[in-house]
């Protein structure tokens, strides 16, 4: 058995919790850090089917993408979808961590992963912000050896992501040079991605009207479902614990499914 401690230092090492965004919910949420833990499962979201998984092989520490709880509570009852799976996995002493925008923002996060798939390059934070004095980003920027079509994107990014819902507002056959990166639902960051010269913006999400957005802004946005903009790295977070704690039986969910 390892130290839950030792597990949420590491954790911090290579996604530092002071680089997340100042509105999310990041870090150990629910357990008592001086507790042992043998078991460790990554995931991308804690709903009732991967919460039966860990509670089914034992496990004793849960590191989820998305946090649970987000927003703050009032009360912990089993009247609310929130409430119920934190009484379920406090029942089963099953801790949960979540390094959210932090894993997002990492050297080696999300968006990282991102980039090379596209095999950008000059790759660099797309948001620049301050914190204590420290200049840290979010999402990544970069640029393209030789113009890349959106076809070429796709395919790339098909390699490694096989279960990515493709979209676009460009047609297959139109090129670019540059590109902004941001997981999950990042369609609010178009302007942002503008004023840092990219001529696209990848992500997993964004609602009608940031399509047409971009559209007007001739910026190109590419689609590809929040689920497989994220979940992706849960597994490869969970092959970089395994790695450091060896004496840690650490997988990451295998029930876990989305097309969203």
């Amino acid at each position: 058995m390892t130290n839950l401690n030792e597990v949420l230092d590491f954790l911090d090492c290579i996604a530092p919790l002071r680089t997340a965004e100042d509105w999310d919910n990041v870090g150990l949420l629910l357990g008592d850090p001086k507790d042992k833990v043998g078991k460790v499962m990554t995931c991308l979201t804690i709903t009732d089917s991967v919460l039966q998984e860990a509670v089914g092989m034992g496990i004793d520490l849960l590191v989820t993408h998305h946090p649970l709880p987000f927003k703050p509570l009032q009360r912990i009852t089993s009247s609310t979808t929130t409430g119920r799976l934190l009484l379920d996995a406090a029942r089963n002493r099953i801790a949960i961590y979540s390094p959210h925008t932090a894993w997002d923002n990492a050297d080696e996060g999300i968006n990282a992963q991102l980039a090379n798939m596209v095999e950008l390059t000059q790759v660099q934070p797309m948001v620049r912000r301050m914190v204590a004095g420290t200049p840290i980003g979010s999402g990544r920027k970069g640029a393209f050896t030789e113009p890349a079509s959106m076809e070429e994107i796709r395919e790339r990014l098909s390699r490694h992501l096989p279960e990515m819902q493709w979209r676009c507002t460009h047609e297959s056959n139109h090129s670019i040079r540059s590109m902004g990166i941001m997981c999950g639902g990042g369609g609010s960051l178009i302007a942002a991605a503008k004023s840092e010269g990219c001529e696209a913006l990848l992500t997993g999400e964004a609602t009608y009207h940031q399509c047409l957005e971009a559209e007007a802004s001739g910026i190109a946005l590419l689609l590809i479902g929040h689920f497989a903009s994220e979940a992706f790295a849960m597994k490869k977070l969970a092959t970089m614990i395994a790695a450091s704690f060896p004496d840690l039986l650490v997988q990451a969910s295998a029930m876990e499914r989305s097309t969203f």
